[in-house]
């Protein structure tokens, strides 16, 4: 057993920790099941963006992975398994290093996001009015902005008649902000581009926060593990 104050302290904090830890994994893969099957998601998904999906997979597999990690984390911190807290240590590491590689990528291409939505649906346009499009994909665009509260996918223009969509109609308090965007003396909504980009950049910096607290998280993880298993170590050999 983990006897004096900084091994029970490392005990708890590490059991604490991990029970979180599974706590947040059951909620990334739910999260990645309902993205996955929702009605509306499926139908902004049909204008071109499959590779939503594949973030939605990459989503569960993390969310997986997170819950045996909790797993492993707390009985190993419970019984002081070896096994556990070698194998939990390990891959926790694992994690870390691959979060920061992730986060330099995400970095590297932050850009390119917005590049891949512009041509996806600059294509699903392919020149034409969405008004000439067919019945589901004006009924998928109608649906995204409906849910992002922009006009157009590209431009408000990309509609014939602009005026003809209640979304569209910029609301008097954000007439002259980059919320909206004037069109031949008319101020509409701005693109649903342009609404993600703006929301990327308004958020940017909270996901970059969280992610740093997530890898902090981690590093005390990997440090009460390692005091656990040094404990471990000195029961063994008869020294503790």
């Amino acid at each position: 057993m983990a006897d004096g104050c900084c091994g029970k302290c490392s005990k708890f904090m590490l059991f604490v920790f991990n029970l979180i830890f599974w706590l947040a994994g059951i909620g990334l893969l739910a999260f990645g099941i309902w993205l996955r099957l929702d009605n509306d998601i499926a139908t902004i998904v049909s204008l071109d963006l499959p590779w939503f999906y594949n973030a939605t997979y990459v989503m569960m597999g993390v969310g997986g992975f997170t819950m045996i990690m909790g797993f492993l984390g707390c009985c190993g911190a419970m019984k002081e398994n070896k096994c556990m807290l070698t194998t939990y240590t390990i891959c926790l590491g694992l994690v870390f290093i691959a979060e920061i590689a992730g986060g330099v990528v995400a970095f590297v291409y932050r850009n390119n996001l917005n590049t891949w939505v512009d041509e996806a649906f600059t294509g699903v346009l392919g020149g034409q009015d969405i008004e000439s499009l067919s019945e589901d994909t004006r009924k998928a665009i109608v649906t995204l902005q409906t849910q992002f509260t922009c006009c157009g996918l590209t431009s408000p223009t990309n509609w014939g008649d602009p005026s003809a969509q209640s979304v569209c109609a910029c609301p008097a308090a954000d007439v002259g902000t980059n919320k909206c965007e004037d069109v031949s003396g008319t101020d509409y909504r701005i693109s649903c581009v342009d609404e993600l980009k703006l929301y990327l950049e308004q958020n940017i910096i909270i996901v970059g926060a969280v992610a740093l607290a997530v890898a902090a998280i981690e590093v005390f993880g990997i440090i009460f593990a390692c005091v656990l298993l040094r404990q471990a170590d000195k029961e063994t050999s008869g020294i503790a």
